[in-house]
């Protein structure tokens, strides 16, 4: 099995979730067809070679918490469409994760780079997160195209996103220890810890569902096999730039 399959796979039975043997098979497939680029070293290179830059550093954490609250956006909108009572609420969940995570990463823009932004553009970085709460039903976000209900093409490639967001993760914690003054170190671990934590999770859920498709309709290995290839394209493209983000 290729090692970012392996890794991705161990991670989730770490964390409790239950073999998927469809999902499992699906994933390893994809990544014997199309080796993940992120998964490589000399992507983890490339990273630390721009991230040694405080400047750079401190543009990717802005650009992270805008995605995660695009990306809350469009969960939001998959959530209200989804018919099935149960899927929703996780999708609702990881809606809510990832209006959480804006905050989390304008908070880490704060405690690794004190003083970074003025109190003018404090205020735009708050408002990254559209700030849902587990009171609130979702309703689709005006004029989104995902507002319908969520298919396994939408899983697919929320699950291989949340793969790649996970090994950033991994890229970004020494870097951002290496960048903070000591006395903040203790309190920028544990946000770093339940980053990593909830991307694992939603790797977990969204394997789960792919798992169930594939029960009832076959493990859906060359769609994924597809997407995959799609990501790479992406991450070739965002790696000349010099890209690193969420998404």
């Amino acid at each position: 099995m290729d090692p970012l399959a392996t890794m991705t796979v161990a991670a989730l039975h770490e964390l409790g979730f239950e073999p998927m043997p469809r999902y499992e098979a699906a994933l390893a497939e994809a990544c014997c067809r199309h080796t993940p680029l992120f998964g490589l070293r000399a992507y983890g290179d490339t990273y630390r070679e721009v991230a040694v830059d405080p400047y750079w550093m401190a543009t990717s954490l802005v650009t992270n918490a805008e995605r995660e609250g695009d990306g809350a956006g469009r969960l939001w909108s998959l959530a209200a469409c989804t018919d099935d009572p149960a899927v929703a609420a996780e999708i609702k969940r990881h809606a809510l994760d990832e209006s959480r995570h804006a905050r989390w990463y304008v908070s880490l823009l704060h405690l690794v780079f004190p003083g970074a932004v003025d109190d003018s553009l404090a205020g735009h970085l708050h408002d990254l997160s559209p700030g849902y709460s587990q009171r609130e039903q979702p309703v689709p976000v005006p004029g989104s195209p995902y507002a319908h209900a969520v298919t396994v093409d939408d899983l697919i490639q929320m699950n291989i996103a949340e793969i790649r967001t996970r090994i950033h993760h991994l890229l970004m914690r020494p870097i951002l220890q290496a960048h903070c003054a000591p006395a903040a170190r203790d309190r920028i671990a544990p946000i770093l810890e339940r980053l990593l934590v909830d991307e694992t999770k939603h790797i977990g859920y969204t394997a789960r569902l792919i798992e169930a498709h594939g029960a009832r309709d076959g493990a859906p290995v060359e769609l994924f096999a597809e997407r995959l290839r799609d990501f790479n394209d992406i991450t070739e493209h965002e790696l000349g730039q010099r890209v690193f983000e969420s998404t």
